[in-house]
């Protein structure tokens, strides 16, 4: 194992992997080192609510802008980004009270999608895979337009939909 001025390379790993851990118990959909766009996240639990688990080195000079430019531009994004420092996540309570504050936003968050009925399909598709989406479609859309006459710009519940029905009819072969 590699280490950097005597500290091991592997030290904030473990440390997230103790908060993964203890989210996982309370059966909270996570995912470990998931990106966003060009931005790494320590823990990413359902579609939108972002875990930091800030070890000693976030507070260097530097790295303290750069997590709070990365803050900024995940809640522009519409994510809610908490924070853990690694002390807390080592103390069982802390931690306990941590999760239990993750768990209290997932909740909340699953019961305002479920209440909202003109929720478009798209919600939980993270934007990487919609945009994809996307581009294939319009793509497929410039093809068919050479063939037929123009049709109106398609919207993303549109395309969405179109996608899914294309899936079915391929199913059906």
């Amino acid at each position: 194992m590699m280490e950097v001025m005597g500290i091991r390379e592997d030290y904030g790993l473990l440390t997230e992997q103790r908060v993964l851990h203890e989210l996982k118990k309370r059966h909270l959909p996570c995912r470990h080192r998931c990106h966003i766009d060009d931005l790494e996240v320590d823990i990413l639990v359902g579609e939108r609510i972002c875990v930091e688990v800030d070890g000693y080195y976030h507070a260097l000079k530097g790295k303290i802008s750069r997590d709070a430019a990365k803050e900024r531009s995940l809640e522009a994004q519409g994510y809610v980004v908490l924070r853990i420092t690694g002390s807390d996540a080592k103390q069982r309570r802390k931690l306990r009270e941590f999760a239990d504050h993750v768990e209290k936003l997932y909740r909340d968050e699953t019961r305002q999608q479920a209440a909202k009925p003109d929720a478009p399909l798209t919600t939980n598709i993270p934007g990487e895979a919609l945009a994809q989406l996307r581009v294939q479609l319009e793509q497929d859309k410039v093809k068919k337009e050479k063939k037929a006459p123009e049709q109106k710009k398609l919207t993303d519940e549109e395309l969405f939909r179109k996608a899914i029905d294309d899936l079915l009819k391929r199913g059906r072969k």
